[in-house]
């Protein structure tokens, strides 16, 4: 690992130059018009919902970080293995919190397994879900960075395991996640968001579900499931049941395109290009081995997915449908995460617990512009709205990284510390507003309908 100081200490002076210059201290706020900060409330409008701001960017298209550029923010990082989530002000470099993550009283689960951040739209919640054999989730307050629910899936007889990865829908307060570690059973739970509580299971033909993604007009999910058969999942949301299941060699994560157009599947040797509309195999795209995880470009000209055996990272023209290029990377090459303010650039993260590195990528010449050292496993990574810090979550330790990236010139980008504190198997990492600036945004939004003090419905 390395830890530079001297960059944290320059960093430190360049933020209170910045400041001093405009007036505006940490717990600043600017105000965006658009991109509403807010819970969301039972009987608000679909267009009430779609004006809330989208912060997610994992399994959710649309997520609009220009909407709170110059907000006031955090990281938060989850400790699978200590059942916390770290708390980091990026700007001092430093874990100023850890949120504590229990299980309901009465259960005798392995303790912890909170995997990821998934921020609810509005920006005002935040779901950790479960990577463990358990069904157990937690929701945390984001204006007071305190857990106020702890509840289960598992209902009608229906016992969820390692509910991993959510999507979000578009127009409606809903959202999907599967079961990854259940061999036998393929369910996705449907929750809502507005009362942050399941709503019903959907039982599919495959087990294992992975990767559950809404087509833009909320109609149907596409998922993968990483069980055998693999393959991939439809579910007619409205009638609440499995419409086809696709049989795909190999199957394990999914992705959809910027357009909603295609699913794309991540199978051995290929991906597999499904059409959203007709519910079949558009393409098969010929790959080095396969498996990892997808991005694309916001113009959606290219989508990038990780080749994990080859340690490398394939490059998709969307136009064409082919395999243009692959990037040598690092070892299990997984996931390329974009930089928010300048998407030419991102960082790929070289996620073996054998790899202390994540990759500079150029995605307009598609080439590695260097890696950059990290703590071990590099398994997630964020980046603040301003696209000027990015943290990496390490899974083989119980620190995570902080990485300057303010440079023009992404050859400069480079390590703040790699000890900012976590907890051991940190794995999930998401940007989130800070208490205040949630508050402020609230106070100046009049048709705000959420309240600080409100209670989760379900569990009074």
């Amino acid at each position: 690992m390395k830890n530079n100081s001297v960059i944290l200490m320059a960093s430190a002076v360049i933020s209170l130059i910045i400041a001093g210059c405009t007036g505006k201290g940490h717990h600043a706020h600017k105000h965006h018009e658009g991109g509403q900060i807010g819970a969301p409330t039972t009987g608000m409008s679909s267009s009430e919902y779609q004006s809330l701001v989208r912060l997610d960017p994992q399994n959710t298209m649309k997520a609009d970080f220009s909407a709170v550029k110059g907000m006031d923010g955090y990281f938060l990082i989850d400790n699978q293995g200590e059942g916390t989530v770290s708390v980091v002000d990026y700007n001092v470099g430093e874990t100023i919190k850890k949120i504590k993550l229990s299980d309901p009283s009465g259960t005798s689960f392995k303790p912890h397994g909170n995997h990821h951040i998934f921020v609810i739209p509005g920006g005002r919640y935040a779901w950790s879900s479960q990577r463990y054999a358990k069904d157990v989730m937690w929701t945390i307050d984001l204006a007071t960075h305190e857990v106020v629910d702890t509840f289960q899936l598992s209902m009608g007889g229906k016992k969820i395991i390692a509910p991993l990865h959510f999507g979000f829908a578009y127009k409606t307060p809903l959202a999907v996640g599967g079961n990854i570690l259940d061999k036998k059973n393929g369910y996705l739970t449907f929750l809502r968001t507005d009362t942050r509580r399941p709503s019903h299971i959907v039982k599919l033909s495959c087990p294992g579900a992975r990767d559950a993604m809404f087509t833009f007009d909320d109609s149907k999910v596409f998922t993968t499931c990483q069980q055998e058969p693999k393959g991939v999942s439809i579910v007619d949301v409205s009638g609440r049941k499995e419409i086809k299941f696709i049989p795909i060699k190999g199957g394990r994560a999914g992705g959809m395109t910027v357009d909603g157009k295609y699913f794309l599947a991540s199978a051995k040797n290929a991906v597999v290009v499904i059409d959203t509309s007709t519910n079949e195999i558009h393409k098969t795209i010929k790959v080095p081995v396969g498996g990892g995880n997808f991005t694309c470009l916001p113009d959606g000209s290219k989508c990038y997915v990780g080749l994990r055996k080859d340690n490398s990272v394939g490059v998709i023209d969307m136009a064409s449908l082919e395999l243009i290029k692959t990037i040598k990377t690092g070892k299990n090459g997984n996931r390329l995460y974009l930089n928010p303010a300048n998407s030419r650039y991102g960082l790929f993260a070289n996620e073996s617990n054998k790899s202390e590195t994540v990759s500079i990528i150029d995605t307009q010449k598609d080439i590695k512009i260097s890696d950059i050292e990290t703590g071990l496993g590099p398994h997630n990574i964020a980046f603040n709205p301003e696209g000027t810090r990015a943290i990496v979550s390490t899974k083989g330790e119980d620190v995570a990284t902080l990485i300057d990236t303010s440079s023009a010139n992404p050859a400069q980008w480079d390590v703040i510390t790699t000890d900012i504190a976590s907890g051991i198997e940190n794995n999930g990492v998401r940007w989130v507003p800070s208490p205040s600036a949630i508050k402020t945004a609230m106070k100046e939004n009049p048709n705000s309908k959420d309240s600080l003090f409100i209670e989760i419905a379900s569990s009074n």
